[in-house]
């Protein structure tokens, strides 16, 4: 095995640079640290999920795009690109010369098992789980618990599991989780998402006698909309929530909130903009259904801890979201379905600006001392690196 600025690592993901896809900024993060230690190649897909305003591309990274069919929310459209991606992906895999490590990501499902072909001509295989499958598709209800399709992917995803050199998680739940699906004795490292402490800093709160709630990022089936509802129905012009972002689950919130004049709706923030954005608002707001804990861990928490803004969970304690909250007081948990209890919060917060304002001070520095961009970061590349403890 090569060592050092010689060894050449191979990283595979549907989504990369320029795309603004959550998992593409954290790859594009973490393959411009490697460069300074390591030959870095990304086997992506082309640029189509809410492309960047012209974001620099990773220094050094040599990337192959695969010529796949476009992404979209909708099942069979999603299925379909899934499909020509690992198509393509095992192409590239299979005609790529002898690498040292792979890591493969979780979009889309499986491609593991194009990291342990990998394996079998000498590379070391790393997984880096985002959502945990086929635990999220069975707790939506995509899957039926047990059933086929359940039992088809679950021993196609952890095939490679169990063989791998390490997986990487999101955090102890997810862990827990891995565990459950009996590994074995696979490493795996605990390693949060993160996001960056630069781009996003703590700018003054703008105080204007309302509460602003701001929902940034994806708005999927794993979010906790039911609880939140009623609460915003409840609530009046002392308020103001905003929400930016897109998802299945947009829709049917908008509808609802169409004729309530404190509510706000726009498009994805590219990264650039997300300091200004956190920085129009109060406080951040993180729902999540409890079946999904451990199958998924919310990235967005992040970027409001970044710009020092306290964060709300709607989620069970049990959580990783729920865990950080009550072991470093960055923000307020409220139990799923617990509407009246939320309200209360919010009535609160609004009649306690300083309150908030403490909170979020609180928020960036934990966010400096466990979650910054360039810790988490290392903490990959000293894994693909080969100088990682376990």
């Amino acid at each position: 095995m090569t060592s050092g600025r010689d060894k050449r690592v191979v990283f595979v993901n549907q989504f990369f640079w320029p795309d603004e896809a959550a998992t593409s900024q954290l790859l594009c993060d973490v393959t411009a640290a490697a460069g300074a230690r390591v030959r870095t190649q990304v086997i992506c897909g082309p640029p189509q999920y809410a492309p960047g305003p012209g974001s620099a591309a990773p220094g050094g990274v040599e990337i192959r795009r695969i010529a796949a069919f476009g992404f979209g929310h909708g099942k069979l459209r999603r299925v379909v690109s899934y499909a020509s991606f690992v198509i393509g992906a095992a192409r590239q895999v299979l005609r790529i010369a002898a690498t040292d490590v792979i890591l493969t990501m979780t979009t889309p499902p499986l491609l593991g098992l194009l990291g342990w072909v990998a394996q079998l001509r000498g590379a070391r295989h790393y997984i880096w789980e985002m959502d945990l499958y086929p635990d999220v598709a069975v707790e939506l209800g995509v899957f039926t618990r047990r059933g086929l399709l359940d039992r088809l992917t679950g021993w196609l995803a952890d095939f490679p599991r169990r063989r791998a050199d390490g997986i990487i998680a999101l955090g102890p739940c997810m862990e827990r989780r891995l565990r459950q699906r009996r590994i074995g004795s696979v490493p795996i490292f605990v390693i949060h998402n993160w996001a960056d402490g630069d781009a996003i800093r703590s700018l003054p709160f703008r105080q204007d006698g309302r509460l602003k709630v701001f929902y940034s990022g994806n708005m999927g089936l794993a979010h906790d909309f039911a609880t939140l509802i009623p609460s915003i129905r409840e609530l009046n012009d002392g308020f103001l929530f905003r929400f930016s972002g897109a998802g299945p689950a947009r829709e049917a919130l908008e509808e609802t909130c169409e004729s309530l004049a404190w509510c706000e709706f726009g498009g994805y923030h590219p990264r650039c903009e997300l300091e200004a954005a956190f920085a129009a608002n109060d406080v951040g707001i993180v729902t999540q259904r409890p079946e999904t804990v451990g199958t998924i861990v919310p990235s967005k928490v992040y970027g409001i801890l970044a710009a020092g803004r306290a964060v709300i969970y709607v989620g069970p304690a049990e959580s990783t979201v729920g865990r950080m909250i009550d072991e470093h007081g960055v923000g307020w948990r409220v139990a799923n379905g617990d509407s009246a209890g939320l309200t209360k919060l919010l009535r609160q917060l609004r009649e306690n600006p300083e309150l908030v304002e403490e909170k979020g001070h609180i928020a960036r520095h934990v966010f400096e001392r466990e979650f910054d961009r360039r810790g988490q970061v290392e903490k990959i590349v000293d894994i693909i690196a080969g100088d990682q403890t376990e």
